[in-house]
């Protein structure tokens, strides 16, 4: 049987930590919300490990955020116990689970059902309370996400884009950030967005490459 104890331990001491991040509270969710949960069945041996882990199914399916960096981008978002947080193509809900474990109030929204269905069994596994909501495809997820409310301080965006996320800028509160990973070309960056006078402008926090989630792909210009 896996120690999965001593291998959370191991993944934030070896990988997170070493990643430049040092918030204690986001150390202490890494530390504590159990991972295999949040993975498939046939990775729960894999969770706390540094592999490219997959969940979904043919078109849907896409890789989840490495460990070091979903940290690291939670970190640069700065949460604050008691804000309001929307997680946006949650996958399984890790995401979800850690930002709930540092105290914010979260929403995950996904575009697959089955995915939404395994996350709800985790979070009850996992004794997490997030709520669900359903969300459009690709960058279609901003309008649907409007009808799971606004007024969010912090909105996570599980992998990357080769779009803005301007349509999720008007369900930020001011002052509110939102988190992606933004990807032009062969590079790509952790961006977070702050909200300050009903604008939001961006600022690099890392580099990252992770893959572009379905429907987050530029769309291709028009030739004659």
């Amino acid at each position: 049987m896996a120690d999965f104890v001593t291998a959370r331990r191991v993944m934030v001491d070896n990988q997170i930590r070493t990643f430049d991040v040092t918030d204690q509270s986001v150390l202490a969710a890494f530390e504590t919300v159990p991972r295999e949960f949040f993975v498939a069945g046939r990775d729960k041996a894999l969770a706390y490990t540094d592999r490219t882990l997959v969940v979904g199914e043919g078109a849907s399916s896409r890789a989840l955020l490495p460990p070091l960096i979903l940290a690291r981008l939670i970190q640069a978002l700065q949460p604050v116990a008691g804000e309001r947080a929307l997680d946006v193509m949650g996958g399984m809900g890790y995401s979800a689970a850690i930002l709930a474990k540092i105290g914010l109030e979260t929403t995950y929204i996904e575009a697959d059902a089955s995915l939404t269905e395994a996350a709800r069994a985790a979070f009850d596994a996992a004794s997490m309370s997030v709520k669900t909501a359903p969300a459009e495809p690709g960058m279609s997820a901003a309008s649907g996400a409007a009808k799971a409310g606004s007024g969010f301080d912090v909105i996570l965006v599980n992998g990357a884009s080769e779009r803005e996320p301007d349509g999720f800028f008007p369900l930020l509160n001011e002052g509110g950030r939102l988190g992606i990973i933004f990807r032009e070309g062969r590079a790509a960056k952790a961006m977070v967005y702050v909200k300050a006078n009903g604008h939001c402008s961006p600022r690099r926090a890392f580099d990252a490459q992770v893959p572009v989630l379905p429907g987050f792909a530029s769309e291709p210009g028009f030739v004659f």
